[in-house]
């Protein structure tokens, strides 16, 4: 492998919104870094969306009416409005693309809060229950590894007889576990990374009695000790060993994998060279590499 494949266009990252704008500093250094190849998603077509949210919601997050519109954190507007819909098209295109080939990346994020009624921290529509949604056929796996559980996914699991969601997080975020969810609260900070390993060794039992057609990692990074939201306290390289142990027992059990990054609240240049590691992790097991140093 030498690119691995990104979905991203710099319609992601409208420059009204600094938590978007930022996925953009990450796109340019992956690129500059020889990480990625970036590809634009095919424009998304707006009935694939048809039946995941309520209506109602659906409809004045389109529309732009207030207030469920800016419902999620983030104000309407509409660009934001089309970034949302861009990275929801990169979330189905790179799940086609991981079926195909193995592995995808799409550069997004803000999925894993939006609930079935509304947006809720910093995420408008929930493409992580879209691909189960837009797949019925297929048994869909998050593997959500955010400091903040995902409370959402959590939901529409529940909804969804396809997907299926495990969250280790640092703080709870209403995410306590459910029908074919579980809900793993760590510190590594206080109690060791062993404990995160042990969680992970957990989840890989979980996949292997699931037995998904295809993982969605959220491989967020504001669980790093030096962001501002974290309680996880995870250093980077245990963020790098978590990241390798994922892409391991997924390429061990032969299951595709497409990821996301999810959260990071430092400095964008810093979010980004975190994000790096994340892709050369996913690279260096994609190509062979061992993922043991993190089990």
């Amino acid at each position: 492998m030498s690119r691995l494949c990104a979905y991203y266009e710099p319609g992601y990252a409208p420059g009204d919104s600094p938590l978007l704008e930022r996925l953009d500093v990450s796109a340019r250094m992956l690129d500059r870094l020889g990480l990625v190849s970036l590809v634009a998603p095919p424009p998304l077509a707006i009935d694939r969306l048809a039946g995941l949210h309520a209506p109602d919601y659906l409809d004045a997050f389109l529309q732009g009416r207030e207030p469920k519109a800016s419902s999620q954190g983030i104000g309407w507007t509409p660009a934001v409005r089309d970034a949302t819909l861009s990275m929801l098209a990169g979330q189905l295109a790179g799940a086609e693309h991981a079926l195909r080939h193995g592995i995808a990346m799409n550069l997004a994020r803000g999925f894993h809060h939006a609930v079935y009624e509304r947006g809720s921290g910093f995420c408008a529509l929930n493409g992580l229950a879209l691909v189960a949604h837009c797949r019925p056929d297929l048994r869909i796996f998050v593997v959500d590894c955010d400091e903040h559980g995902g409370n959402g996914t959590e939901e529409f699991a529940a909804r969804l007889p396809n997907l299926y969601t495990a969250s280790i997080f640092g703080t709870r975020f209403g995410c306590y576990g459910g029908v074919r969810s579980w809900a793993y609260k760590v510190n590594t900070a206080r109690r060791g990374f062993a404990e995160y390993l042990f969680v992970l060794g957990q989840v890989r039992a979980l996949l292997v009695e699931a037995r998904p057609d295809l993982v969605i990692f959220q491989a967020g990074v504001d669980c790093h000790l030096d962001d501002p939201k974290s309680q996880a306290g995870l250093s980077t390289a245990e963020l790098f060993y978590r990241d390798l142990a994922v892409f391991g027992m997924v390429r061990d059990l032969a299951i595709p994998i497409l990821f996301v990054v999810a959260g990071g609240y430092q400095k964008a240049e810093t979010v980004a060279r975190l994000n790096a590691n994340t892709v050369r992790a996913a690279r260096y097991i994609h190509r062979g590499g061992s993922g043991q140093a993190a089990a």
